[in-house]
């Protein structure tokens, strides 16, 4: 305070004989105190940009002011300010992420600027489009995309509910999800950076009529077990019971394979039923059995995808479309 009131001093006793000249005749209590105008300090943006490495720094953005400015950093590991040997401040960006750099000037006053360190001027995906193809009603999950050169700090949002995006905020590997319906749609993901980049990705979605996708079927026919399944589930009693239990037997031209449990207290059972002599590879008219503490019945279509001295592998399925969904099952009997 002491040094504001030193300035003010000085300022009055350099004016008071001009003062004094010029108003000989006033009242000495009417004499106008004088004022000293100094401009408000101010920036030229509320927020400073600043690329990483000492080639991209940028010159202290102060549009006017007290002069005699001072400036220091309150994140000095993100951004900095040095002196150039001009003698003007500038900001040097080194780790990607928000700063902040007070300013004084001669005025004693204080104000506080915002900076944005980047690594880069362009958010980069490595997908612009990515199409899902799903069995109707199923979803299905990608780890495909991701950035490629970003900023760090990544968000990311998808305008169809329908299609479900995360994204590992560090890293930038995505996740997408989504579920087909039995009509096409899309949705276009947005993936933002610390710095306020954004990039897009149009993803659609449709749907197969076929029960299993080729990598499900291969699975089932590369097993070297039992198996039995119905909509994702199967009989908690099948692993302890099934090793004695498996079936395939032809009654008045219909063959059952597939899993049975008898005893004189209760029946276990997962079965496909089919003509006697349906040929591999060739769709007919079926059913799925299933049956625990009550029998469930399914009817819909079943195909035998091997049938020889290995293994059975046989599929049952039903497309719904007003549901949406095909219900799906199977049976895998190692011979």
């Amino acid at each position: 305070m002491k040094f504001k009131y030193h300035i003010l001093s000085v300022a009055l006793a350099a004016l008071l004989p001009t003062t004094f000249a010029s108003c000989s005749d006033d009242n000495e209590d009417d004499a106008p105190v004088p004022v000293v105008d100094t401009e408000e300090l101010t920036f030229s943006t509320d927020l400073q940009k600043v690329k990483i490495g000492a080639e991209n720094k940028v010159l202290l953005p102060i549009e006017k002011g007290a002069g005699n400015y001072q400036a220091f950093s309150l994140n000095p590991e993100i951004a900095d300010v040095t002196v150039g040997d001009d003698g003007n401040y500038y900001i040097e960006g080194f780790q990607n992420g928000f700063a902040y750099v007070v300013v004084s000037d001669a005025a004693n006053a204080y104000k506080r600027l915002a900076v944005s360190v980047y690594t880069t001027d362009q958010l980069q995906l490595s997908h612009d489009a990515y199409s899902f193809v799903t069995v109707l009603g199923k979803s299905a999950t990608s780890k495909e995309c991701a950035v490629v050169l970003g900023n760090g700090g990544y968000s990311i949002d998808s305008d169809n509910a329908k299609v479900k995006a995360t994204i590992d905020r560090e890293t930038g590997e995505i996740t997408l999800t989504a579920t087909s319906g039995k009509d096409e749609y899309a949705a276009v993901v947005t993936v933002s950076d610390i710095s306020g980049l954004s990039a897009t990705i149009n993803v659609s979605v449709k749907a197969t009529l076929d029960p299993y996708t080729q990598s499900e079927i291969d699975q089932l026919m590369a097993s070297e077990k039992n198996l039995i399944d119905y909509n994702g589930t199967h009989s908690s009693y099948f692993e302890y019971y099934q090793p004695q239990t498996m079936v395939n037997r032809t009654e008045n031209g219909i063959t059952t394979t597939g899993w049975e449990r008898v005893s004189p207290y209760y029946t276990y059972k997962h079965v496909l039923t089919y003509p006697e002599g349906t040929a591999v590879g060739v769709e007919v008219d079926g059913s799925l059995i299933k049956q625990q503490y009550s029998t469930e019945t399914y009817t819909g279509k079943v195909k035998i995808l091997a049938d020889d001295d290995k293994h059975f592998v046989g599929i049952f399925y039903k497309v719904d479309l007003e549901a949406e969904r095909i219900d799906r099952g199977y049976v895998v009997m190692i011979k």
